[in-house]
C-alpha cells in the first residue's frame, strides 16, 4: 500500500494539538490509515490506495480533526472565477501525445507565503502522485510554477527540438532539446512520454519562456518555486481528462488546508474553452437515510448521517433524512452515494455495526482443502512465526528479486510502480513486509498463506492461481540449515515422503537453497535470501525461507471426494 513519512511538527500544527504516538495510533486505528510509528520527527504511515489524500500533511490533520471531533465539514469553496488573463491554449498538436492540460492557481492568504518546509510538502506529495495516481507519469503528471515570475496566457504544444533551449531544473547551462534528450538522466526515464520523432511536448508563456517538458522535467527559473512565493500555478498534463482532473484535485489539498485561494484556468482547444471549474470545484452526492440502511442495515436519523458526513471531512446540506453531499477533488475515490455510505461506515465505526447473517438454507461446512490449509497454519503458529497478510499485486522490482524477469505477469494497466505485477511466489510480496518493519527487534518470523499466479499454457487464460504457504525468518541465527529443518517437519507434518535435492533458486545464496521434489513434482523450495536484496530493503539480518506449494500438494496427496461422500484424512 502506498506509504510516506510526514513531518509530526507540521501535521500538530495544522491539527491544533499535539498527540501522544498512543493517541495517534488510537485515533488512526477509526481511519483508513496505518500508523508505523514516530521516528526523528517523522509519521510514518501506510494508506490504502483509495485514500491518497491522508498522506498528505493538511489530509491528515483534517482526517484527525474529525475523529476527535476537533472540527468537521468540508472548510474549502475555491473562486468561481478565474484571475484575470490567468488562461492556457493547448494547440491540438498535442493530441496524439499527451492531448490532455488542466490547470488551476493557488494564492496564499494575507500574510503567508511559501516557507522551506511547505515546499518540501509540496514536492513529496506530488511525487507520491506521480507515482500512483499518474502511473509514474505515464496517465498524468504535475508541474509546479511561481505565477509571479511568470506571465500568463500559457501555451502547450508540440515543436522541433532544434527551437527548444532551456535551462532544466536542478541545472545551470543552457541545453538544446536534443542534447536534453540524449544526455539528461530525466530525458531517458520519461522521454518517451513527451517525445516524437524530431518533436517535444513545450509548456511556454507569453514570453515564450519554456516553463516545462511536460511530462519530463521544469526549467530552471520560471518552472522552479522558492520559499517566499505567493503565486501558484498547478499544471497537470496526461492522456485522460479525468485523471489529468484527478492529479490537478489533488494537488489542490496542500494549499487548501492551509488557507489559500484556488481559481479555476480556463483552457483553449481550437476554438472551444474549458472554463476549467470542474477541476477545483466539489461534487455534489445525494444519499439518505433509506440507502445506508439499505447498505448497512443500521437506520440513522438525519441528524446522525450529517453527524457522520462532517467528521469524514465532506460537505453536508440536509433536509430531514436526505443528504446532499459535497465531494472536494481530493476525493476521487468518492464516485457515487454507496462510496457516500462507506465514509459514513468509517466515521460511524465498523466496530459498532452489529452483524447480520444473510438468510441461507443451510450454515454450510468447510472445504477439506482449507481444513488442510488451517492445519498447515496451525503448524506455522506452533514454530512461533507470526501470520501476515500481503496483496497478490507487486512491483516489478519485488518480482525479480525471486523469479526471472519474464516469469511475474504484468498487467496491462496498473495503478502504480507498486502493483504493476501479479506475484508468481509468495516469498517476493513476505521479503517487501520484512522491509517495512526493519524498525521492530529481531528475530523476525512471519508467515502466510496466500494465492499467486503462475504461467500454464495449457489454461484458458494461460494462467493458473495456485494457493502457496511461505515462512521466513530473519536473525543473527538465521540460516538455510534452520530453513531445511523446518521444511522436513511440514512435509512430514502433511504425511509425505519426499527427496531434497540443491538447486539454484533466484534470490537466493548459491549453495544454499533446495527444493523438494514429490511424485516427480516441485512442491517445495527453502533457501537463504541473496545479500543484495536484503540492502535493497535495509534489512539489517539474514533471511531464510520456506515456500511450498500447498495446491500441488493437495492435488497429489487425491482429488476429494464430492462433499457428504467422506474426504481424505487431513
Amino acid at each position: 500500500m502506498p506509504q510516506s513519512s510526514l513531518s509530526a511538527d507540521r501535521v500538530f500544527r495544522l491539527l491544533g494539538r499535539e498527540l501522544s504516538e498512543e493517541d495517534l495510533r488510537e485515533a488512526l486505528f477509526r481511519s483508513k490509515v496505518e500508523f508505523h510509528g514516530r521516528k526523528d520527527g517523522l509519521l510514518d504511515l501506510e494508506v490504502t490506495p483509495d485514500r491518497l489524500d491522508l498522506l498528505d500533511e493538511g489530509g491528515l490533520a483534517w482526517e484527525l480533526q474529525g475523529i476527535l471531533n476537533l472540527a468537521g465539514g468540508l472548510p474549502y469553496a475555491p473562486e468561481p472565477a478565474p484571475r484575470p488573463g490567468v488562461e492556457a491554449h493547448a494547440n491540438p498538436t498535442v493530441s496524439p501525445l499527451r492531448p490532455e492540460l488542466v490547470m488551476a492557481t493557488a494564492s496564499a492568504p494575507p500574510g503567508q507565503a511559501l516557507d522551506a518546509g511547505d515546499l518540501e510538502e509540496l514536492v513529496r506529495f506530488q511525487e507520491i502522485l506521480h507515482a500512483t495516481l499518474g502511473r509514474d507519469r505515464v496517465a498524468a503528471s504535475l508541474g509546479l510554477y511561481p505565477l509571479e515570475r511568470i506571465q500568463p496566457p500559457f501555451r502547450y504544444v508540440l515543436e522541433p527540438l532544434d527551437q527548444i533551449r532551456f535551462v532544466p531544473l536542478g541545472g545551470s547551462e543552457e541545453m538544446g532539446g536534443r542534447e536534453f534528450y540524449a544526455t539528461h538522466s530525466m530525458a531517458e526515464t520519461y522521454g518517451s512520454l513527451g517525445r516524437s520523432e524530431g518533436l517535444a511536448l513545450t509548456l511556454r508563456d507569453s514570453r515564450g519562456t519554456i516553463l516545462s517538458l511536460p511530462p519530463v522535467l521544469n526549467a530552471a527559473g520560471p518552472g522552479e518555486l522558492r520559499p517566499g512565493d505567493r503565486e501558484i500555478l498547478i499544471e497537470a498534463t496526461g492522456t485522460r481528462l479525468s485523471r489529468t482532473r484527478e492529479m490537478v484535485g489533488m494537488m489542490l489539498l496542500p494549499f487548501a488546508a492551509r488557507g489559500w485561494k484556488i481559481h479555476p484556468v480556463p483552457i483553449h482547444r481550437s476554438g472551444n474553452a474549458d472554463p476549467g471549474r470542474e477541476a477545483v470545484e466539489p461534487r455534489t452526492l445525494p444519499v439518505s437515510s433509506g440507502s445506508v440502511a439499505q447498505v448497512l442495515g443500521i437506520r440513522l436519523t438525519g441528524p446522525e448521517m450529517e453527524k457522520g458526513l462532517l467528521a469524514a471531512r465532506l460537505g453536508v446540506d440536509r433536509e430531514g433524512t436526505e443528504c446532499l453531499v459535497r465531494v472536494p477533488p481530493w476525493r476521487p475515490d468518492i464516485l457515487s452515494s454507496l462510496d457516500v455510505v462507506e465514509d459514513l461506515a468509517v466515521a460511524h465505526g465498523f466496530a459498532s455495526l452489529s452483524p447480520v447473517l444473510p438468510v441461507a438454507p443451510s450454515p454450510g461446512r468447510t472445504l477439506p482443502f482449507r481444513r488442510f490449509l488451517r492445519r498447515w497454519t496451525q503448524a506455522a503458529l506452533g514454530l512461533g512465526f507470526q501470520e501476515i497478510y500481503t496483496p497478490l499485486l507487486m512491483s516489478r522490482e519485488a518480482a525479480e528479486r525471486f523469479s526471472p524477469p519474464a516469469e511475474a505477469l504484468r498487467l496491462s494497466n496498473p495503478v502504480s510502480r507498486e502493483f504493476s505485477h501479479l506475484r508468481p511466489v509468495l516469498r517476493a510480496t513476505a521479503l517487501d513486509f520484512l522491509g517495512r518493519t526493519t524498525g521492530q527487534g529481531y528475530p523476525q518470523r512471519i508467515f502466510e498463506v496466500g494465492p499467486v499466479v503462475v504461467r500454464d499454457p495449457s489454461s484458458e487464460t494461460g494462467t493458473r492461481t495456485d494457493v502457496h504457504g511461505v515462512l521466513l525468518e530473519a536473525g543473527k541465527e538465521t540460516g538455510f540449515a534452520r530453513a531445511a529443518g523446518i521444511l522436513e517437519y511440514l512435509t512430514r507434518l502433511v504425511g509425505i515422503q519426499t527427496s531434497r535435492e540443491p538447486v539454484d533458486s533466484p534470490g537466493t545464496i548459491r549453495g544454499r537453497a533446495a527444493r523438494v521434489r514429490w511424485a516427480g513434482e516441485d512442491i517445495a523450495v527453502c533457501g537463504e535470501v541473496f545479500p543484495a536484496a536484503l540492502a535493497e530493503l535495509r534489512i539489517p539480518e539474514p533471511v531464510a525461507f520456506v515456500e511450498m506449494n500447498l495446491s500441488q500438494i493437495w492435488s497429489l496427496r487425491g482429488t476429494p471426494r464430492a462433499p457428504g461422500t467422506g474426504s481424505p484424512s487431513v
